[in-house]
């Protein structure tokens, strides 16, 4: 489902953690940071995630902000994203933040990322080498003694992208989204044929997101409670695409009815 988003939850069990960041007594609350993926059609894709910073202007401290670093402590920084689909998510990072608004998370990348696709490895280069640090902006609020967890998507469809046909070339555009996930529902379905890699294409007037089936043929989005248009494209051209509703509107969790690609007379 996916599109960084960046979710926001709060969670109503309190936990406390020491924080190498500010050692102050001052209210905190607790942020789990979370990675989750829209897959594409790619067989496997490797991003390397050095950590993300999160800046916080914390309460009484109006014209100052605090930035905290979510470091991502494996050893092989490399990770696997395109397993993180399904529901399967992986724990970037966890910090206590004081009390106040995060107004920015800037995602910074190393320099080894790839891919296979049909059984052969392609190297993932920055189309911009100054996309190694994406910032982005939002304005989300954190109280005293909730527990949040923040899903930072990467939306693999629109970050990968053919640089040259003869040889065959990739490169890498990361693209995540930021959103505010109090509030949200989940949008999910299924499509089949499973042998397809489709793309699901949801679309309001803020623009469109996108995800892609996991091997079952399953696809999810999380997003906020409103009206929406979902498009299913078969990525072949022996299949026919689809418009599902032109007006779908969400108010709490939706399960779609399952979706057949049709082939083409």
């Amino acid at each position: 489902m996916k599109k960084p988003y960046f979710y926001l939850f709060p969670i109503a069990c309190v936990f406390f953690f020491a924080s190498c960041e500010d050692p102050d007594s001052s209210p905190r609350s607790l942020l789990n940071l979370i990675l989750v993926d829209s897959p594409a059609k790619w067989d496997s894709v490797f991003v390397e995630i050095e950590g993300v910073d999160i800046e916080v202007l914390a309460d009484g401290r109006e014209t100052q902000s605090q930035t905290f670093f979510f470091e991502y402590k494996s050893g092989d920084k490399r990770i696997k994203v395109s397993d993180l689909v399904g529901g399967n998510a992986l724990l970037l990072g966890r910090n206590e933040l004081p009390v106040g608004q995060i107004i920015n998370a800037k995602i910074i990348l190393g320099d080894n990322h790839s891919m296979f696709f049909k059984e052969k490895r392609y190297v993932l280069a920055l189309s911009d080498p100054s996309k190694n640090e994406i910032s982005l902006e939002t304005s989300l609020d954190i109280e005293q003694g909730i527990s949040y967890d923040v899903l930072l998507d990467l939306d693999l469809e629109m970050s990968i992208i053919q640089a040259t046909e003869s040889p065959l070339t990739y490169e890498f555009d990361p693209n995540f989204t930021l959103v505010n996930g109090i509030g949200t529902v989940e949008i999910s379905g299924s499509l089949k044929p499973t042998a397809l890699y489709p793309a699901v294409y949801l679309s309001n007037d803020e623009g469109t997101i996108s995800t892609h089936p996991d091997a079952s043929g399953k696809y999810y989005f999380r997003v906020q409670a409103g009206s929406y248009k979902i498009f299913f494209d078969p990525k072949d051209e022996l299949y026919q695409d689809t418009t599902f509703a032109s007006n779908l509107i969400v108010s709490e969790d939706t399960v779609l009815i399952p979706i057949t690609f049709k082939k083409k007379p």
